[in-house]
């Protein structure tokens, strides 16, 4: 980043001496926040000052970061900003602090900053170290959209960061959409669009084209409702977004050129209609079909790192490697519910003798990384084998469920093998089809015969 002091403009379009003790009590409150945000995760200086409505009359060369706050709904002309040839604006952010004001008059990057539940105007009175977690978010947000701009102000064209499109989804997952965008910004992109959506369909289809085009990745979060556009418009953003990336997609083949979506699936997610339920498992169902996609349904941490491994391998310079002995399939993961299964010192000890190396999970470990390391599993074992001596049908379901995804996890390669074990007289009953799963029956049979099919699979 350059050594200069980048400039910050906190812009309030109001005459001060209007404003009442209290809004500008609230400005300083803000500034002082936006400027904890920043030295937070900004590397390179910068000067953040506070200015108002005769701010336009000074003259000023250097390249400006305006950030306007719109404290009431009794502000001056905004357009001047653009027509002040005096100024060098690099862009402006648009802070709406009140539910009252119009927030139709700017084009660009925009927040509500304010409570959208109550749709009351946020009380910044009380201690910083006082603020709700949900204040905080919004105030990052603006911070790491500065970080963004720094960002450009500081480097040349060729080194322009790459854009990633992050889906429009329904209310009940804005939440997790904002924490895929921070993670993203945290890591150097630029997250797409930084207009708000529109409301109509031609324009909106317009915005979602121009938007996925210029991006290397695709994310799109399903959620529990089917969200239309506008009441007259009876198709979801969500569909439109996704129906769009496929039409992308191919102009993109037609270039030469290719984009990759992820398609995430909250674990928790319960359609609040039909209509919904059917076009989250047309998703599901339809996988094979859907070019260029992977559907991951796991807790928003474990989407998060499959997002920055996808990240990595677009973006990273692949080599091919010739296939050698020393690649030679040599894993298995085992997955049991129960770590004293009379079975497993006796599976592990001969794949061991026959050197096959052994995956499982450490129980000891949080919820959140027992997932993260069954995913890691999944991704890079080469057979895999359910020990299943118990009559725990919806554990059972779900394993298996989880081998359909593992694509969406990031798997690249085949499973050598996918095998259960039981020693029922019934045979497991599953409600999710597998191919080639192998069905093996205990009994009394010797370690070497029980796992004789599984090893003649790594000669």
């Amino acid at each position: 980043m350059s050594e200069k002091a980048e400039k910050i403009i906190v812009y309030i379009p109001n005459n001060k001496e209007s404003l009442t003790e209290k809004d500008i009590s609230w400005i300083e409150k803000f500034q002082t926040i936006i400027s904890i945000g920043l030295k937070q995760i900004v590397k390179t200086n910068f000067n953040l000052n506070l200015e108002f409505e005769d701010f336009l009359k000074k003259k000023n060369t250097e390249e400006l970061i305006i950030v306007q706050v719109f404290v009431n709904s009794n502000f001056t002309d905004v357009s001047v900003i653009n027509k002040n040839s005096e100024l060098k604006v690099s862009c402006i952010l648009n802070i709406y602090c009140d539910p009252e004001i119009d927030q139709s008059i700017n084009s660009g990057f925009s927040i509500k900053l304010y409570d959208e539940i109550t749709e009351k105007k946020l009380d910044l009175s009380e201690g910083i170290n006082e603020l709700k977690n949900d204040v905080w978010l919004k105030f990052l947000d603006i911070s790491y959209k500065i970080k963004e701009e720094l960002y450009h102000l500081s480097k040349s064209s060729e080194e322009a960061m790459q854009n990633i499109y992050v889906a429009q989804t329904s209310k009940d997952q804005d939440r997790n959409r904002k924490i895929v965008i921070r993670e993203l910004e945290h890591l150097g992109f630029n997250v797409l669009p930084h207009t708000s959506f529109p409301e109509d369909l031609i324009s909106y289809g317009d915005m979602v084209h121009e938007n996925i085009k210029k991006s290397i990745l695709s994310v799109h979060i399903l959620g529990n409702n089917y969200t239309p556009i506008n009441k007259n418009i009876e198709i979801s953003g969500v569909e439109l977004q996704n129906d769009v990336f496929i039409e992308v997609a191919e102009e993109l083949i037609v270039q030469n050129k290719n984009i990759h979506r992820l398609v995430w699936i909250p674990p928790d997610l319960k359609p609040k209609s039909e209509k919904q339920r059917l076009y989250v498992e047309s998703f599901k169902r339809n996988i094979e079909l859907l070019k260029n996609t992977e559907i991951i349904q796991a807790p928003v941490e474990v989407f998060k790192n499959i997002i920055k491994d996808k990240i990595k391998g677009l973006t990273s310079v692949k080599e091919e490697i010739a296939p050698s002995e020393d690649n030679k399939a040599n894993s298995v993961y085992v997955i049991s519910n129960n770590q004293d299964d009379k079975y497993l010192e006796t599976i592990r000890e001969e794949l061991t003798k026959n050197k096959i190396s052994v995956l499982e999970i450490a129980k000891s470990q949080e919820k959140i990384d027992l997932l993260r390391e069954h995913y890691h599993n999944l991704i890079n074992c080469d057979g895999l084998l359910i020990v299943y001596p118990n009559d725990n049908k919806q554990w059972l379901n779900s394993k298996l469920s989880d081998i359909l995804k593992a694509p969406g996890f990031g798997r690249k390669k085949q499973f050598l093998f996918k095998a259960i074990l039981h020693d029922s007289g019934n045979k497991p009953e599953m409600n999710i089809k597998i191919n080639d799963l192998e069905i093996l029956l205990a009994n009394e049979k010797s370690p070497n015969d029980l796992l004789k099919p599984i090893i003649e699979k790594f000669k």
